[in-house]
């Protein structure tokens, strides 16, 4: 039962854990990865509108077209100048795409005619074409809009009269777009209400600009906006990788995390075993009692005394196990200090500590140990005396039970002033010879439902409520209690409270 109740408590612990994590690494991922895309979408469009502001700059103050002009990155290879139709018969869009074909060329013709004169006083440098020169002639700028990756953003901006007339700013080119896609293309742009957006059949996105007489339309590839996939790939595969870490890590820490649920449940069952153990004896005890008195229905109450008086015996022990019981299954954050109110009573606790050592001489004797007490007359302090006769008690039948054949236990009381910033407590320590507490066990012995190993006390470890009832009747009183315990000088429990305030 117990290993079932553990192991479902470590499925859970680590399900949660697992889930938690999970979910962290999912929200984390899916940010980083969102920012990607969004950084990536927020650079194109910077780097459009940019260009259309370059460009429109250009169309509307000529002499601005060489001054401040920033030509988009080429390939750094010489170039050629070639006529804008040269550039529309190489392949692809670089000048007017209007129908019929002499209207194109026408178009690409004054638009050559009005670029060259505007651009005029330039260096060699703006003249931006879109064709590069190899050994075998001229190269076609990079094509866009047919899905092809690239690393960098690559740019077609067009005029496009309401006309119907498309031309190229070769300035601000440096891809073309093929003649099939970018009539596809305009009519979704200039068709569409938004300045800016995407077009998904053909991987570009765009940002157009109203002219006088047309539109500025800028495209540009959108393949870096897509890089998000594979740092999600990568990041997918560490996140795997950390989940397998974080759960073998998981398994080995919910081993520790339950080990103190495992630990209570065992202290309870015993406990419970204990207890029935105890409960049962005088109530067989106190049966048979009974069925003698009933037996003997004839007798007196002063003939059967002894069965009465048998009967009261047991119950007690009976009605103090179960008042300890009581009083520590209430939740630790009832305990609490007690108001000044309630320990306004003085209780001397000299008188009490002597009273509690006589009622073990015959204890002592009959084991032969060395009973010491050693007590300061007058020592008095606040609180309940039957309470505080219970700690005392509790101290000295341990320090009887555990200590070594003919071996020694020493009881002292004083007060100690010692301390110039405190004030002046009532100690009291319980000491005895014998075998040390091991320090596993010193730092659990106030845990309720704690008992000493049976092997090490003989059996004598009792209910594991004493020192736990004791610890929680000092702190009841503002003192505390401590142990300490070393091999060759036995084991010292150390009381202090505080002293009565006339």
């Amino acid at each position: 039962m117990e290993q079932g109740i553990i192991w479902r408590l470590r499925v859970k612990f680590i399900a949660i854990n697992m889930a938690l994590a999970f979910l962290v690494l999912l929200i984390t991922f899916g940010t980083v990865c969102a920012l990607n895309h969004a950084n990536s979408v927020n650079t194109i469009n910077t780097h459009l509108t940019y260009v259309l502001s370059r460009a429109s700059s250009t169309l509307t103050n000529p002499s601005s077209q060489v001054e401040g002009v920033h030509p988009l990155e080429q390939p750094d290879v010489p170039r050629a100048d070639v006529s804008l139709v040269d550039s529309f018969g190489a392949g692809g869009v670089a000048g007017a795409l209007g129908d019929p074909l002499e209207d194109r060329a026408n178009g690409a013709a004054n638009a050559t005619e009005e670029t060259a004169a505007n651009s005029a006083p330039a260096s060699t440098e703006t003249d931006a074409s879109v064709h590069i020169p190899s050994a075998a002639g001229t190269v076609a700028a990079p094509v866009i809009g047919s899905g092809q990756a690239s690393s960098t953003i690559l740019t077609a901006v067009f005029r496009v009269e309401r006309s119907g007339i498309y031309t190229t700013v070769p300035a601000y080119t440096s891809a073309t777009i093929p003649e099939s896609i970018l009539l596809r293309a305009d009519d979704a742009v200039i068709s569409s209400p938004d300045a800016r957006g995407y077009l998904p059949e053909f991987d570009l996105m765009y940002e157009k600009l109203s002219i006088e007489d047309g539109w500025l339309v800028a495209y540009a590839n959108a393949s870096s906006t897509h890089a998000w996939q594979q740092l999600a790939v990568l990041l997918g595969i560490v996140g795997l990788i950390a989940l397998i870490v974080f759960f073998l890590i998981n398994i080995l820490f919910s081993q520790w995390a339950t080990r103190p649920v495992a630990l209570s449940i065992r202290q309870q069952q015993q406990f419970t075993a204990d207890a029935s153990h105890e409960l049962k004896t005088p109530l067989t005890v106190i049966l048979a009692n009974l069925s003698i008195l009933r037996s003997h229905a004839d007798s007196t109450v002063a003939q059967q005394m002894q069965w009465v008086e048998s009967s009261e015996r047991e119950a007690q022990r009976m009605q103090l196990l179960v008042n300890d019981m009581l009083n520590l299954a209430r939740p630790k954050t009832e305990a609490k200090p007690l108001g000044n109110e309630v320990l306004r009573d003085p209780v001397d606790m000299s008188d009490l500590v002597e009273g509690e050592v006589l009622q073990f001489e015959s204890v002592a004797f009959e084991r032969g140990i060395l009973l010491e007490e050693r007590i300061q007359p007058h020592v008095r302090v606040a609180g309940d005396a039957e309470k505080l006769g219970r700690m005392v008690s509790t101290l000295i039948d341990n320090a009887c039970k555990y200590v070594e054949e003919s071996g020694l236990v020493d009881i002292t009381l004083e007060v100690d002033a010692s301390n110039p910033v405190a004030d002046p407590q009532a100690v009291l320590r319980v000491h005895n010879t014998g075998d040390a507490i091991p320090p596993d066990e010193l730092e659990h012995l106030f845990d309720r439902f704690y008992r000493a190993d049976k092997a090490r006390t003989g059996g004598k470890g009792g209910y594991g409520l004493g020192l736990a009832i004791g610890q929680q009747i000092a702190h009841e009183h503002n003192g505390q209690i401590t142990v300490a315990s070393a091999a060759g000088e036995g084991t010292t429990f150390t009381v202090t409270l505080p002293l009565y305030d006339d």
